[in-house]
């Protein structure tokens, strides 16, 4: 379900080719047809309307193959959910068929709890640390099945298997081991009782990796593995183990334990994959748009994804929460997008521009708001896009506002914006050095720019070169 790279790549170079195309065979028919620029600048104003309504159509056909992969990963979480339901369903019915074996219902009560502790354990942390969820993956695990003496837990990486977690085990010498895939194919999804598990006879390896791997386990009679698949790719293997002076076995109610367990897991690991899928889809959207942008304005190289990145250090900075912290990073990274809108002639002219020109420049903000306040993913941010030119003594645009009537992301952005732009090239001036840009902050600090911020951004950008 990952983004393939070269899809990605498709998807830029069909839009920049489109754009160029678009943006010079129109420039030079319009100029070739007509020769007043205020004719020239009204009908670019249609035409980057028609150009947004085209490449959007253009956009559906190319992106819906993806859409059809977020349904389809969306539809498997459903089935996951729906195995957890019957699961559910058949611990009530054991509670009635039970009532006369108290130990046996006592087992399954704690199981459950069990399981009840391993679904609060996963928070927000966890499902981004795909090692720490691992980790608690095994010791639930061991806690479901007590009569296991120990247990290891590894992922699949770049086709290699890489150790995560041990109990028992030297877990420092099995992240050591160098070991393909392919040599626990004895692993199978559903949970499997194997004897003798670290016999040569029951994996693919060689004497020196056989000899490692007993040298990094303790010894063992009986194990109860299984593995955890997603989209039919093995994404990890989860081995409990009995010691080989310990009588117990593993029997059919530990497999069953485990099953409803791995359904579980798998559960998760779904809808992990599929929260990744989307953030890193919407992503790779944007940033689409913002390279058409770039072209587009051929002065704002780089300048969004600057811009995204300083807001987000400043919001760090200033102790925000993750979410606001987000916010501030992805206004940043779309604050510009309204400009498409606005002709190329005009942004790319080196001469004073008119006063027509300089309100159709300033209505970006309003274009961009429009269009993002229209997505469920970014119309939160919509918001902070539309205020980002409001000054704080109340002279910016478009509504204004002053000091701490404009959202606080809005006024993040207003600073690094305005210290990316200094230190950039543009039509009508060379760039700024760093210190004569921060000289232009604090000049303007408590005039266009909140005071506190720009105090915690000069601050950054000092420590930035103490670090180099």
């Amino acid at each position: 379900m990952n983004f393939n790279l070269k899809e990605e790549m498709k998807i830029i170079l069909i839009y920049i080719l489109l754009g160029i195309t678009w943006i010079y065979f129109s420039d030079k028919v319009l100029v070739y047809l007509f020769t007043k620029e205020s004719i020239i600048t009204s009908i670019q104003t249609y035409k980057g309307i028609i150009y947004v309504l085209l490449t959007g159509l253009i956009f559906y056909l190319l992106l819906k193959k993806y859409f059809t992969q977020l349904r389809e990963t969306k539809k498997e979480l459903k089935q996951k959910n729906k195995k957890l339901n019957i699961y559910t369903n058949q611990l009530k019915k054991g509670n009635e068929v039970l009532k006369d074996s108290y130990q046996t219902l006592y087992e399954q009560t704690e199981d459950l709890k069990i399981m009840i502790d391993f679904i609060n354990n996963i928070n927000r942390d966890t499902f981004t640390d795909v090692d720490k969820f691992l980790s608690i993956l095994l010791r639930t695990a061991h806690k479901l099945v007590p009569k296991s003496d120990y247990g290891s837990i590894y992922r699949i990486r770049k086709e290699k298997v890489q150790y995560v977690d041990a109990v028992g085990h030297n877990l420092e010498k099995l992240k050591k081991l160098d070991l393909n895939k392919e040599v626990f194919n004895i692993h199978k999804q559903k949970p499997k009782i194997i004897n003798n598990l670290l016999s040569k006879e029951n994996n693919d390896l060689t004497r020196k990796q056989h000899e490692k791997l007993k040298d990094a386990s303790e010894n063992i009679r009986q194990s109860l593995t299984f593995s955890l698949v997603v989209d039919d790719q093995m994404l990890a293997g989860i081995s409990l183990d009995i010691e080989e002076n310990n009588e117990a076995n593993f029997n059919e109610d530990d497999i069953d334990t485990l099953e409803a367990f791995r359904n579980l897991a798998e559960s998760f690991y779904t809808f992990q994959r599929y929260n990744k899928l989307q953030g890193e889809f919407q992503r790779d959207i944007i940033l689409s748009m913002i390279k058409f942008l770039e072209i587009h304005d051929k002065y704002t190289g780089g300048h969004s994804e600057e811009v995204a990145e300083l807001s987000r250090e400043i919001a760090k900075k200033m102790n925000l929460n993750q979410k606001e912290i987000q916010y501030a990073y992805w206004t940043g990274l779309v604050h510009d997008i309204g400009k498409l809108i606005i002709p190329r002639v005009t942004l790319n002219k080196q001469e004073e521009i008119t006063e027509e020109e300089y309100s159709l420049i300033k209505k970006h903000p309003l274009w961009a708001y429009e269009s993002l306040s229209q997505s469920k993913r970014l119309n939160e941010i919509a918001e902070f896009v539309l205020y980002h030119h409001e000054k704080w003594d109340g002279s910016g645009y478009p509504e204004g506002l002053k000091g701490e009537e404009i959202p606080l992301i809005s006024r993040i952005i207003s600073v690094a914006d305005a210290y990316s732009a200094m230190t950039s090239d543009r039509a009508y001036r060379d760039a700024l050095s760093r210190d004569d840009a921060l000289k232009e902050l604090r000049k303007n600090s408590g005039k266009q720019f909140d005071p506190e911020i720009v105090d915690i951004f000069i601050g950054i950008i000092e420590s930035m070169d103490k670090v180099v």
